[in-house]
C-alpha cells in the first residue's frame, strides 16, 4: 500500500510572534527581572538553540552585573514553568523558546540544529506511538523527538 508523503515543515529561525510568546510565558508564574532578561535572550537567539553560556553572553550586554549562576537559575525556573524547553545535544543543555510544538534534527558532525514542525510527523509514526502506549501501558509524554544525521554542509 502506497501512502502519500506529507511535506515536512521546517520552522524559520524566528517563527511566531516573539512579543506574544514573551508575554504569555511571563504570565504563568512570578517572574523576576532576571528571568525576563533571560527569556528575552533565549527568544532573541531563536533558531540557534543557545547554551547557558550563550544566553549569558547575550544577557550581559544589557545587564552587565548578572552572573552566570543567575542565568542558570533563571533558565531552570523557565524550564519548570514551560516557558523554555531544554534539549540535550551531546550532553550539553541547549534552550529553545519555540512558539509551537516541534522536533529537532541535529547534525552529528557540526551540531547544527533544525526545527521541524510537530504536525509534520508522519501518520505511521503517530500510529506506532499509539500502539506502544497500548501494548506497554505507558502514557507517553509529548516530548519533542530528536533525530540525528549529517546536514547538507557536512555531507558535501
Amino acid at each position: 500500500m502506497m501512502t502519500e508523503e506529507m511535506p515536512i515543515n521546517i520552522l524559520p529561525d524566528n517563527a511566531g510572534d516573539e512579543k506574544l510568546c514573551l508575554s504569555n510565558s511571563l504570565q504563568r508564574t512570578r517572574n523576576t527581572q532576571q528571568r525576563k532578561a533571560v527569556l528575552e535572550a533565549v527568544i532573541a537567539l531563536a533558531g540557534k538553540h543557545p547554551t547557558a553560556a550563550e544566553v549569558f553572553d547575550t544577557v550581559r550586554v544589557r545587564h552587565p552585573r548578572m552572573s552566570l549562576a543567575t542565568v542558570y537559575r533563571a533558565l531552570h525556573a523557565l524550564v519548570r514553568q514551560n516557558s523554555v524547553c531544554e534539549i540535550r545535544i551531546e550532553n550539553v543543555a541547549r534552550y529553545d523558546a519555540g512558539p509551537c510544538p516541534h522536533h529537532h534534527v541535529v547534525c552529528r558532525h557540526c551540531g547544527a540544529v533544525l526545527d521541524v514542525c510537530a504536525e509534520a510527523m508522519p501518520e505511521s509514526l503517530a500510529k506506532l506511538l499509539h500502539e506502544l502506549e497500548s501494548t506497554t501501558g505507558y502514557r507517553l509524554d509529548p516530548h519533542p523527538i530528536q533525530m540525528s544525521g549529517l546536514c547538507r554542509a557536512c555531507r558535501d
